[in-house]
């Protein structure tokens, strides 16, 4: 489904996922966006330098402590986010276009159970 996904938007999951984690808290270290998604440094790193270059998300270092990097989403972030998530409703809705209500509600419960199963494999 990623790259059903990834292909019908012609940008990352992991793009999807960062903007999602930087738009939930408005402001995070990138330490704490790297944890959040189970990401290593150096890849967090790479995907946030390509955000920063397209000017999707700001960063600065707070007063108290220099070493730390707060990340935000700037307004065209904000715009790209809802852009990219409309696409994927639409790339969800085609790619279940011919199940029912039933089988939705099924599979629904079933992705939730491993989301669940996966994310008590993290901790």
């Amino acid at each position: 489904m990623g790259q059903a996904f990834t292909a019908s938007v012609s940008t990352s999951c992991t793009k999807l996922e960062i903007l999602h984690a930087i738009e939930r808290r408005k402001e995070l270290s990138q330490l704490e966006l790297q944890q959040q998604l189970g990401l290593d440094a150096a890849a967090i790193t790479r995907h946030l330098q390509q955000l920063k270059q397209q000017q999707l998300i700001a960063s600065r270092k707070p007063e108290q402590d220099k070493r730390v990097t707060l990340i935000s989403l700037t307004d065209s972030g904000k715009a790209e986010l809802m852009e990219l998530e409309a696409k994927r409703r639409q790339c969800l809705e085609e790619m279940t276009r011919d199940f029912s209500d039933h089988e939705i509600a099924a599979m629904t419960a079933y992705m939730n159970r491993i989301a669940s199963n996966v994310a008590r494999m993290i901790e």
